[in-house]
């Protein structure tokens, strides 16, 4: 005997098989609720039926017989199978619909009544707000239940179920039930006592389920109706559709309140009235569940959060997530510290069951890749809003010695329901920068503008630094931008601009270069060890010590900030002298001696008091007003005016170089060195034949320290700051026009100055803008406004937007334009955290993910509060989310 099954038994084998499945086939669905997909589809699937028995002259009855209703055709079931099919394809839902061409159709030809013929009226309505018309239940009408009010092959829907329950059933008692014959011909009618059994003891028991149609006149069964097991083979369609044929009616009703189908739908209905359905079961253990990781997810996002604002590494070198080790990451280490004090996080790391734990790297990626990009959404989406942005950019190398280019966009938000604007500067994020050429600066420019679907025409500003590449006249990343955007003005950084006219002021003499290596030098000295920084305490008391200020590192790029040097020296001048001259007398290091008695030597001369007092008078205003230009909300205005301030305060200072003499002879005296200077002898180049005998350096002393020191410094600033902020001007005198100062002047000013910034501001501007200002000008003579801006916020408090619209929006476009990339410079400060010698291997995404979270954090706490789970559930399709 062969191993192997012939063909035949094969055929055999699968024919028993199939016909074990059919009997299995719908055996479930008594206890499943079918969603409003099944419902549409059975209906749409009827009403095709219906029409085409129709059209082949097929006769419906709807007589109340027993007898098994007949099947339909292949044919039928075929078209009725293949419209299914093309249903589900088009919905993209995941509920099915499978009919077999061996299985009868779940809607049976009903009855064997030849007068009575279906109506099929009914078609698959296609409705805006769903795929099929959905029948309702209507509370206007007297029987809101009646079977009438509904289509007859309707498989009602799950909420309409249960409304039908909870209103109960239809069974008019005060009503006089009409007479229709029956098949003898014979008047006969319903009766009310039908509603109730009475028993052979007299007890009368209620038939819930029977109900009588007003509209149809006749009796059904409101549970079958509901709940009866459709795809059931022995299915039986007469007690949906309606007993009328009243001759021998408590018999019917008898016979069929003890049928099968009719006990199994009262199953089900008892089921729904307990809500013990298997869906209701489900969908109580995916809410559940769905709950736990909701909340699993906003504590993994808190910590990352947590962590990120900290600037703190999230991983370590974990390998497992079972045991504690010295390797796991500060994320794991938090998480496990949350689960002694969290039953949620309890149960994520303890439920062995759950092997699904969203702690590994690729969640945390993910869950930071989605929240920076869904921030930065919302910040592309305000600068749409605001329409017009200048771009800021700027660059640095980082740990790994790869230049990163940092992005910011300018903007003003404007908020019309507290009649307020707000200009921002946001960071769109660090992009890794491989050539370093003008137009690379461009193409990744434009690259980032069309990532967030932002028009580069809506340009109106330009902020970078100096660097050829970025500056330059021809073929500059700027003048490549206006070539295409020619309102989209450059400003070159007012705060580094400022920074290279002291810089040029510090080489302008041999003297002032050696001061700042003094400087540097003293510092170096004593910050090198730990002894001799202790030893500026030396004699003092220990309180008042900490009090006072310690000595400062020379900063080697900002030079402004040399003011916190040179004024901590200043200030600590005497506990200098005297540590030095403590260890050029005790210590037992010769090399430390020396150095001490050198340092010493250098800072006990008039020269250096006096380098000291004239770089205190320098740096203390141009301190100041560098740190106002690094602000975000200042304009070109404010920033031309504190530029102007400190060309005055220069001016006035040249005019008043003995106060510095003065105040470093006072200092002289009170720490007790000599002003007298000191007689060095001359060095004097050697002379070769045939050389002219011309080199005699002369010393620097109280006589010619003006002109070889004071005035070189000072004059190379005056010179510096008149030259170096020409381009500020020229862009500062293209809204003249719109200061306050010139509205209230001559009307012709105003008007020559609208003209032509109408022509440069065609698309921006409409020619009402000279109007507009002529007409405000009468309004803003008493106000005492001083500024552009305070003109903007005028326009917005007194609602005058949209009288004066055309002046807003101008105002606009000057608040938009770039006074520094004082921004760009403070996303360094976090690149240089972030991504630092034990982060070095951090990959480009993610750095600039985190420093997007770290740097825009108050946005995105208000987006987290109100729409996370809106962006996380729709985009992560992972299982239990």
């Amino acid at each position: 005997m062969s191993k192997y099954l012939s063909g035949s038994a094969k055929r055999k084998m699968r024919i028993k098989k199939d016909e074990e499945i059919k009997k299995l086939r719908g055996s479930l669905n008594m206890f499943v609720v079918k969603n409003n997909l099944d419902n549409a589809v059975d209906k749409c699937a009827k009403n095709v039926i219906i029409k085409t028995n129709k059209n082949t002259d097929v006769e419906s009855s709807g007589t109340c017989d027993d007898t098994e209703p007949d099947i339909f055709d292949n044919q039928v079931d075929n078209f009725s199978t293949n419209l299914i099919s093309k249903i589900n394809e088009n919905t993209d839902l995941e509920s099915s619909v499978t009919c077999d061409d061996t299985e009868p159709d779940i809607f049976d030809k009903p009855g064997e009544n030849e007068n009575n013929e279906v109506e099929s009226s009914d078609t698959c309505d296609v409705t805006e707000s769903g795929i099929f018309d959905k029948p309702g239940l209507d509370l206007t009408n007297d029987y809101p239940t009646d079977r009438g009010h509904f289509k007859e092959f309707d498989t009602v829907k799950s909420d309409l179920k249960r409304s039908i329950l909870l209103h109960g059933p239809c069974k008019p008692t005060n009503i006089e039930f009409p007479y229709s014959p029956d098949g003898k011909g014979i008047l006969r009618r319903f009766s009310a006592q039908f509603y109730h059994k009475t028993t052979n003891t007299g007890l009368c028991i209620p038939r819930i389920w029977l109900c009588y149609s007003v509209i149809l006149d006749c009796a059904y069964c409101e549970v079958c109706w509901l709940f009866a097991d459709r795809q059931n083979r022995n299915f039986k369609i007469n007690w949906i559709l309606g007993i009328n044929d009243w001759h021998h009616i408590g018999e019917k009703i008898g016979a069929h309140e003890i049928s099968q189908q009719h006990i199994q739908a009262t199953e089900v209905r008892v089921r729904w009235l307990k809500n013990e359905t298997i869906d209701k079961h489900m969908e109580d253990k995916i809410i559940k569940e769905a709950s736990f990781w909701r909340n699993v997810l906003i504590r993994l996002v808190k910590i990352i959060l947590f962590l990120t604002a900290g600037n703190t590494a999230l991983r370590g070198n974990e390998n497992s997530k079972t045991k504690i080790n010295n390797t796991e990451g500060n994320f794991i280490r938090t998480v496990r510290l949350m689960a002694d004090f969290d039953p949620v996080l309890n149960n994520l790391l303890n439920n062995e069951n759950n092997k699904i734990k969203y702690l590994s790297w690729k969640i945390q990626n993910e869950l930071i890749h989605l929240l920076s990009s869904e921030v930065l959404n919302i910040l592309a989406n305000e600068v749409k809003r605001s329409k017009y942005y200048s771009i800021i950019v700027d660059s640095t190398q980082d740990i790994t010695k790869i230049d990163q280019l940092s992005v910011i966009l300018r903007y003003v938000v404007l908020n019309y329901e507290t009649k307020s604007f707000e200009v921002k500067e946001s960071f769109f994020g660090f992009f890794e920068l491989e050539n370093h050429g003008s137009k690379d600066y461009e193409n990744l420019i434009y690259d980032v503008l069309k990532k967030y679907n932002l028009d580069i025409q809506n340009c109106r500003g330009q902020g970078y630094d100096g660097a050829a590449v970025m500056s330059g006249a021809y073929s500059g990343v700027q003048q490549r931008i206006s070539s295409t955007v020619s309102n989209a003005h450059y400003v070159h950084c007012c705060a580094h601009n400022l920074n290279l006219v002291i810089c040029d002021a510090a080489k302008s003499t041999q003297v002032a270069t050696n001061f700042f290596t003094t400087l540097q030098t003293i510092f170096n000295f004593f910050s090198s060890s730990c002894p001799r920084w202790a030893s500026l305490a030396f004699g003092d008391d220990t309180a008042k010590t900490i009090r006072l200020k310690v000595l400062k590192k020379v900063c080697p790029t900002r030079w402004e900030a040399r003011h916190s040097s040179v004024s901590a020296l200043k200030q600590r001048y005497i506990e200098v002298i005297k540590s030095l001259t403590y260890m050029s007398l005790s210590s037992s290091k010769v090399d430390e001696k020396h150095m001490a008695i050198s340092i010493k030597k250098k800072i006990e001369s008039f020269e250096f008091l006096l380098m000291l007092c004239l770089w205190e008078r320098v740096l203390r205003p141009l301190h100041g007003i560098s740190k106002l230009l690094q602000k975000q909300d200042i304009d070109l205005q404010k920033a031309l005016d504190r530029l102007t301030d400190a060309y005055t305060c220069m001016q006035q200072l040249r005019n008043d170089y003995c106060s510095v003499v003065e105040n470093a002879s006072n200092l002289a005296i009170k720490w007790g060195i000599p002003t007298d200077d000191k007689v060095v002898c001359q060095k004097k180049a050697r002379l070769f034949f045939d050389e002219v005998d011309g080199d005699r350096r002369m010393n620097i002393t109280q006589d010619n320290f003006k002109i070889k020191v004071f005035l070189p410094v000072v004059d190379t600033i005056i010179c510096q700051l008149k030259d170096r902020f020409k381009g500020l001007h020229n862009v500062c005198s293209i809204f003249n026009f719109l200061k306050p100062q010139t509205l209230l002047g001559p009307d012709e000013i105003t008007i020559k100055g609208s003209y032509d910034f109408i022509q440069m501001y065609q698309s921006d501007i409409s020619s009402d803008l000279t109007s507009q200002l002529l007409s405000i000008k009468e309004i803003i003579k008493n106000k005492n406004l001083n500024s552009i801006q305070a003109l903007a916020s005028f326009i917005l408090e007194n609602d005058f937007a949209t009288s004066y619209s055309d002046v807003l929006g101008a105002c606009i476009i000057y608040l938009t334009l770039p006074v520094t990339v004082a921004t760009a410079e403070r996303s360094f400060s976090k690149l240089k955290i972030i991504k630092s010698y034990l982060r070095n291997s951090t990959g480009q995404e993610r750095l600039s993910n985190i420093s997007v979270l770290t740097l825009q954090c108050m946005i995105f706490f208000f987006f987290f509060l109100i729409n996370f789970f809106i962006i996380i559930i729709p985009t992560n399709e992972r299982k239990n989310i």
